[in-house]
């Protein structure tokens, strides 16, 4: 029998097959989705992604969309039922299974969309950027930065985004969870260029299920045997692979 592991899930093109932050403009204005787009394009080094669909998302609310409109939007996001099978029967085979999510998305977006699949118990927790309606306004989601702009910079020199070093996130976990070693395996499931800095943190014998042809595929092909990457790597493209 396996021993304690670890299932480490980025949360968009990893989990679900799209792109939550993209997702909600798509389905309920082009034009925001459009100045989103140009929005994180034009951005300065100050910004990061949480800023700019926060940003988008005060445009969402101005033009008089409600915040039923933003949920039953989430609630219709693809997400693969061969992905669900595949954790949920992993849970079944090995007690000792546990998952955590480590996204840029929101709180908002990921409670959503694992209530409606019924999975809001899945992972042991979900670390990600905070985000609430407003008191003020119940129809305006405000989305934050996990790693506030008011704290000093978090010292990445990896690449991450200004509001999360998704490495330190996961040694932290780690950390209070028994350590590293307390697992006999730790795997990771991701597609974005921010999911290369937690695999450098990962040990020969770990693996790493990334998404074929995205950013993460180019990073580790670039810069993996340079960056010392240690973990064990397979490529997937569908949900039915992770499943098998």
């Amino acid at each position: 029998m396996p021993g304690k592991q670890l299932i480490v899930f980025d949360f968009d093109w990893s989990f679900v097959d799209q792109d939550t932050d993209r997702w909600v403009f798509e389905v309920l204005s082009t034009e925001l989705r459009r100045l989103l787009q140009v929005r994180k394009s034009s951005g300065t080094g100050m910004q990061c992604t949480p800023d700019v669909v926060n940003d988008t998302m005060k445009d969402l609310y101005e033009r008089g969309f409600t915040k039923d409109q933003v949920l039953d939007a989430l609630r219709i996001l693809p997400f693969h039922p061969a992905m669900k099978r595949a954790v949920t029967s992993l849970q079944e085979r090995n007690a000792e299974t546990s998952f955590l999510c480590l996204s840029n998305s929101n709180e908002i977006y990921i409670s959503t969309i694992l209530e409606k699949h019924g999975l809001s118990n899945l992972f042991a927790d979900i670390i990600t950027n905070p985000a609430h309606w407003s008191s003020d306004a119940p129809d305006h989601l405000i989305i934050g930065r996990r790693h506030p702009a008011s704290a000093p910079p978090h010292g990445c020199t990896v690449g991450c985004l200004a509001n999360m070093c998704k490495g330190d996130e996961l040694d932290t976990y780690l950390a209070a969870h028994g350590g590293k070693d307390s697992y006999s395996k730790i795997v990771y499931v991701g597609d974005g260029s921010n999911d290369f800095c937690p695999l450098l943190r990962m040990r020969k014998g770990d693996l790493v299920c990334v998404r074929k042809g995205l950013e993460l595929d180019e990073r580790i092909k670039e810069e993996g045997e340079e960056k010392g990457l240690k973990v064990d790597v397979v490529f997937w493209e569908q949900a039915w692979q992770i499943d098998e």
